[in-house]
């Protein structure tokens, strides 16, 4: 009897052995797929665009030219989420840059170098969104 119970016992071993290295394998393909190049998507090159060119990059009291290059430090972290959906919405064709203007300096607020960065992201956009943008200088 003693030799079935360790038999069963060595097979659910085996079995969560199994499971474990399976789940490792699926684990890591998420982790891969997951990780993304900054530069492959058009919207994110765009980003490191302005942030490069357009420094210092301020709207309202917050630097979103360092929060672009630390993802996110440097500014107020709400600040920074409606920055990024807004830029997102702007680059795409979403809204028009009056809307741009008018939705980030409400909310984020304005300042002295707030209408300069502004200027600068506009004249930074694409005329055909889904190119990609040219590598910062």
């Amino acid at each position: 009897m003693p030799l079935e119970q360790n038999r069963a016992i060595l097979a659910t071993v085996s079995t969560l052995r199994t499971a474990i290295r399976s789940s490792m394998v699926v684990c890591a393909a998420a982790v891969c797929a997951c990780a993304s190049n900054p530069g492959g998507d058009g919207f994110d090159a765009f980003l490191q665009k302005i942030a490069a060119d357009c420094k210092p990059l301020i709207i309202g009291n917050d630097n979103m030219g360092q929060a672009i290059m630390f993802n996110g430090l440097g500014a107020n972290p709400d600040n920074y989420n409606n920055f990024l959906s807004q830029t997102k919405a702007l680059y795409a064709g979403s809204i028009p840059a009056s809307t741009y203007r008018a939705a980030l300096t409400s909310f984020v607020g304005t300042g002295s170098a707030t209408q300069r960065s502004l200027d600068c992201i506009e004249a930074h956009l694409p005329t055909n969104p889904s190119a990609p943008a040219p590598a910062p200088k």
